[in-house]
């Protein structure tokens, strides 16, 4: 008689090898799970559309350095022109590549999410190689319609920035009138150039333009170091040494016009001429200054005894006045 065949028995040994059968489904299923790919995020419409931007504008003659930046509500579309005789074909390309981007819509959209309020839209007109760090033109952007308007905003504007010896600061336009500020410079005050002669130019241009310069706010000003060395063909700044309070003597006997002074010193030697400049008027006129020969000695003596002592050797005072410029020697 056969026997009956025994149940497989389910003791210790079985128990543990079904937990890992268990625990090695577990690990493949985990395996199996971090293969599969996370779907790709859905691209956003702001980079993108931003992004083949760029690239139209970087293809556009005349134009350079292109950037855009977002803050907020605010977002600034930047490039410099580098070529003055295609300002405004090039404004006017770079603004129609703008409005068909789709860049304001895909930015309207995103701030309504966190804003009750539209975005703001700006294009900022810079210095060839700047960055953006230097003097900008600042034109809003409304519509499209806008296109004409601020791209011959920007050809006057570049046409200003042509004047020799000038430098046009950070200015701005809205409609139909400019908020101008410029700078002779050191260079050009040398050259004989002075803000009232420029700010007939700047009018004039306006004028020629078909703005009413009258309309157009213009301000000047005259730049030069506080205290400047020439080395080696490079310009040196030495504030902080004892030039650093070497004008004081001057700006006692000079008057209320006095602004500012300029240290100039040839390569390798020790001989000094102070420049002075004196304050501006509204319409950009040089104030005169106070100074006398007399004076000019006296304050000499004081700065070579009191500051330079025997390391330098102070020659000449220049003053620039509206006529030119005046040198009186100290004789020290």
């Amino acid at each position: 008689m056969r026997k009956a065949r025994g149940s497989r028995g389910t003791g210790p040994a079985t128990a543990a090898r079904g937990t890992a059968l268990a625990a090695l489904a577990l690990a493949g299923s985990i395996l199996l799970s971090a293969c599969t790919p996370e779907p790709e995020p859905a691209p956003d419409p702001v980079d993108t559309s931003s992004a083949a931007l760029r690239e139209q504008l970087l293809q556009i003659e005349g134009l350079s350095d292109p950037v855009q930046t977002r803050g907020g509500l605010d977002y600034e579309l930047r490039f410099a022109i580098d070529d003055p005789e295609r300002a405004a074909d090039a404004t006017r390309e770079a603004l129609d590549a703008f409005h068909a981007s789709g860049v304001s819509e895909a930015l309207t959209e995103d701030s309504a999410e966190f804003y009750d309020t539209p975005p703001r839209f700006q294009l900022s007109i810079v210095e060839v190689g700047s960055k953006g760090a230097g003097p900008h033109l600042d034109l809003p952007i409304t519509s499209e319609g806008d296109t004409p308007t601020l791209a011959a905003a920007v050809a006057t504007w570049s046409r200003m920035d042509q004047i020799e010896g000038v430098e046009l600061q950070t200015s701005t336009f809205d409609t139909a009138a400019f908020e101008l500020a410029y700078a002779v410079d050191f260079a050009g005050l040398l050259a004989g150039v002075r803000p009232t002669a420029v700010t007939e130019q700047l009018r004039q241009i306006l004028t020629d333009a078909g703005y009413d310069a009258a309309a157009s706010t213009i301000k000047a000003a005259i730049t030069a170091p506080e205290a400047s060395n020439t080395v080696g063909g490079e310009e040196k700044y030495v504030q902080g040494t004892r030039f650093a309070r070497a004008f004081l003597p001057l700006k006692e006997v000079a008057g209320p016009n006095f602004a500012t002074v300029s240290y100039l010193i040839p390569p390798g030697g020790t001989t000094v001429d102070i420049y002075v400049l004196p304050k501006l008027d509204a319409d950009g006129t040089l104030l005169p200054l106070d100074l006398t020969g007399e004076t000019v000695r006296t304050a000499g003596e004081s700065i070579q005894t009191g500051d330079f002592h025997s390391s330098w050797d102070l020659r000449d005072v220049i003053v620039f006045t509206q006529d030119g410029m005046q040198t009186f020697p100290t004789d020290a």
